[in-house]
């Protein structure tokens, strides 16, 4: 039976267990991971690669709102949760039935959780948000000792944890990350000093988990080198990787054109000499972003064609005519190997200046998941 739409995205699980493992080794036994898992585990499937990491060692997962966390609970009962955006008034009865973690960055938000806990007969744990050098959700460091100690004195509160995050893990020069370091520990220091106990310091995400061995304390937030990609060119080598995930289609219709025709929206691009378009069936409508229009490549048969014209809604147009023998049917790479060649996304966003995180975490629904 033939596949009703003929794009996809293989997700190689050993790889995130590979990859897990690799992070393992480098922060030790005695460090609890939290796998980041939002925006659908970074565009990889968000129910298997949690499940994945969980059995290979993983103790906490990462989302970014409730409607994340929400879901995974029907799936892992009873995981630790914690969500990483800062809460919402009107959440607190999903957040308490549920069991969820909330980042909370304020008293209000934890006086809305404690009255809702209490009304439970339970306590709702948090973790408390500062924020070092971010700029965004958090309390600024140098004011947060008061709001501290007001919020672990609410009844049905528990505090769990302090979080903070890094700014420019992958910057060459750790400086600042170092800073930020420097304002999360003495704030640390400080709630220790007052008498107030917090089970989990944690500020590490992929960059400075391998860049900051100091900044990895009681729990690390690995993203994007779960996947194995590397937040950065210059943090190559410091722990092998293996990337997830594979993006593949299929070319859908060829046709010979003729010079001085033009190819797709707006006529961008005119061809010079007589050649054979491909036509594959993906585009912006499944994540795959219009700004590979006239910059982009695809591998086929192992070798690269290069995209020609705009990048539609549904399909996009390469240019095959410099690969010989190439068929309806044929298979194409858009990010992965095929024989000798491979692109990787670090590569795919370099050509349309962005990154890593974008190419991977915006592939649609529309792109089926096949698992490995």
């Amino acid at each position: 039976m033939y596949p009703l739409f003929k794009t996809w995205a293989e997700i190689d699980l050993a790889a995130i267990r590979f990859n897990l493992a690799g992070i393992r080794r480098l922060i030790g036994p005695e460090v609890r991971i939290l796998v980041s898992v939002k925006a659908d585990a970074y565009g990889h499937g968000v129910v298997p690669v949690s499940r994945t990491a969980l059995e290979a060692g993983a103790g906490w997962l990462g989302v970014s709102h409730v409607k994340e966390a929400l879901e995974l609970r029907s799936f892992f009962p009873e995981t630790p949760i914690l969500i990483l955006s800062s809460g919402m008034r009107g959440h607190s009865e999903h957040i308490v039935r549920n069991n969820l973690t909330p980042v909370v960055c304020s008293l209000e938000i934890a006086r809305d959780l404690a009255q809702t806990a209490l009304y439970a007969g339970k306590k709702a744990a948090i973790h408390f948000m500062l924020d070092t050098g971010m700029g965004r959700i958090g309390v600024w460091h140098e004011n947060c000792l008061p709001l501290l100690e007001k919020i672990s004195r609410v009844k049905g509160i528990r505090l769990e944890g302090l979080a903070s995050h890094f700014a420019a893990a992958d910057d060459p020069d750790p400086a600042f990350s170092g800073l930020q370091l420097e304002r999360f520990l003495k704030v640390s220091r400080a709630l220790a000093d007052r008498g107030i106990e917090v089970p989990l310091s944690h500020i590490a995400n992929s960059g400075a988990l391998i860049s900051l061995p100091a900044s990895r304390l009681d729990m690390v937030r690995p993203g994007i080198m779960l996947y194995g990609v590397y937040p950065a060119e210059h943090l190559r080598g410091a722990v092998e990787l293996k990337p997830a995930l594979s993006l593949k289609t299929r070319v859908a219709y060829l046709k010979t054109v003729e010079p001085g025709r033009t190819i797709s929206y707006g006529r961008t691009h005119r061809v010079k000499k007589k050649t054979r378009i491909a036509t594959l069936p993906i585009g912006y409508g499944d994540g795959f972003s219009r700004a590979h229009s006239n910059r982009g490549e695809v591998l086929i048969r192992g070798r690269r064609a290069p995209i020609v014209g705009i990048v539609t809604m549904d399909q996009v147009m390469v240019d095959v005519g410099g690969i010989a023998g190439v068929e309806v049917g044929d298979e194409a790479v858009l990010i992965g190997s095929q024989g000798e060649e491979r692109i990787t996304a670090e590569e795919a966003a370099a050509r349309i200046g962005t990154i890593s995180y974008e190419v991977l975490s915006q592939l649609g629904k529309r792109v089926s998941r096949v698992y490995r």
